[in-house]
Formats: C-alpha cells, structure tokens, sequence
C-alpha cells in the first residue's frame, strides 16, 4: 500500500497593514540579500532594498494600486507577491520566495493564485520583468511566459536594471 504524499498547505494572506509590510520587508531583506548580491552586486541590493522593498515604498505603492500578499506554507510566512492591475494586464512586479522553498512547487502554487485572479479580475496578460542573467528566466518559461522585450532602466543611484519584460497571456 502507497503511503499518502505529505503536500504543504500554501496560502496567501493580504498585506496591507504596517505590521504585514513589515513581515513583507523582512523577508525581502532576506530574500534579496540572500540571492541578488551575487547576481547584481551588494551596492544595488542595498539601494534597491531600500527603495523598492522596505515597508514605507511599500505603502506608497499601495497608495498607487498595488496589491502585496504574503505567502505562507504551513502557517509560515516563506515569500510575497505584489503586483499592480494596468489596463487589461497585471504587472507582476514581486515574486520572491526564501531559498527553503524554491524548487519544491511553492513557486507554481503562487503563480496559479496570481493567474486565477487575474482571471477574476477579466484581464487578458501577466507580464513581469527579470534580470536578464537570473536563472528565474527558466522557470517563467517553464510556467508559460515568453520574452517579449529587452529592457535596460535607469532606477537611480546610478544603477540600472538590464531585465527581460516576460509576459503569459490568459486564454
């Protein structure tokens, strides 16, 4: 007899108040010093981490239109999302995950919560951006993204983001 696979609850909690865009900083802290530094260097983790992923631009992005939620596996807080309703489009603008979970299908979970309520939502594309010499290129391919553009911008401090614009439409 076959035992029963263990599968990991995945849930994903609304952040809207400081103490979640807290919990959401710290992990991106984690998250981005963790895997970017070796990718883009520690000066623009540092400027990035404080520009675009503390708690503060994070209320300021929701006071835009963004919408940030925590995932959680098995009552653990283990990554976040956040992303912004344009038009017709979702522009998935954070999807980081601690190292614990990648590659356990945590990342697919989340991908088809973001499709389902895109969905929801009536609209007809996902798209995303990602640093063009970051393995995740793979995996958004594996999820049905395409490149549909090169993208180099000038973020500030002197840094730039040379990314790839991904994007899956919803059939």
């Amino acid at each position: 007899m076959n035992e029963a696979q263990f599968v990991p609850e995945t849930t994903f909690v609304p952040a809207h108040t400081q103490a979640q865009l807290e919990t959401v900083a710290a992990l991106a802290h984690d998250i981005w010093y963790e895997y970017y530094v070796a990718l883009i260097g520690r000066a623009q983790v540092d400027y990035m981490v404080a520009k675009f992923q503390s708690a503060a631009a994070m209320g300021r992005q929701i006071d835009e239109g963004y919408e940030y939620f925590l995932v959680r596996r098995d009552g653990h807080d283990v990554g976040y999302l956040g992303f912004q309703v344009q038009g017709e489009a979702l522009f998935l603008s954070k999807f980081y995950l601690q190292r614990s979970v990648r590659g356990t299908g945590t990342g697919r979970v989340a991908m088809e919560f973001i499709e389902r309520l895109a969905r929801q939502r009536g609209l007809r594309l996902i798209w995303l951006t990602v640093n063009k010499g970051n393995p995740a290129v793979n995996a958004y391919e594996r999820l049905g993204f395409r490149i549909a553009a090169d993208l180099v911008m000038d973020i500030g401090g002197g840094f730039v983001m040379d990314d790839y614009r991904m994007e899956k439409a919803l059939t």
